[in-house]
């Protein structure tokens, strides 16, 4: 009898310790776009107020994205701060025409005059109130969750 209660009790504990970890997630995908054309290159980032694990998710080719967080598919379900910024191409610096050679991916030789590729600067073409200063927020609800951010 002892032993048949304390199977049970070692049961139970084992059943317990078998369940996710954190915050229940909800689903959540959407589209971005920014002056009514699909955003590309966003980077979608859900932060909940009341804590948790981040959601996040690059957009794809036509401004799609879904939210993992935690290395789990969903969000934290509650209010989030959301914010939406721009997936950049490192830049590359150039070294001037004296530090290089022919030999270098930078030098460019055309019609036996190299030519040097400046760097451009780059900027965030998102306005700053969708991401450093984002003033967006929505609320995350169980079951599936469709948030379309139209940026302008």
């Amino acid at each position: 009898m002892r032993s048949c209660h304390f199977m049970f009790i070692f049961a139970l504990t084992v059943l317990v310790g078998c369940g996710d970890s954190g915050p229940p997630l909800a689903p959540v995908k959407g589209k971005v776009t920014l002056y009514g054309k699909p955003y590309t290159k966003g980077l979608v980032v859900f932060t909940p107020e009341g804590g948790g694990p981040t959601g996040s998710s690059p957009t794809d080719v036509n401004g799609d994205y879904e939210l993992w967080s935690g290395g789990k598919k969903g969000a934290t379900i509650g209010k989030h701060k959301i914010s939406v910024t721009t997936i950049m191409e490192p830049v590359k610096e150039v070294a001037p025409p004296g530090q290089t050679s022919s030999d270098d991916p930078g030098y460019t030789a055309f019609g036996g005059a190299a030519e040097y590729k400046k760097a451009e600067e780059t900027k965030e073409p998102i306005p700053a109130k969708f991401n450093s200063k984002s003033e967006l927020s929505k609320d995350v609800s169980s079951g599936q969750n469709t948030i379309d951010l139209e940026l302008k």
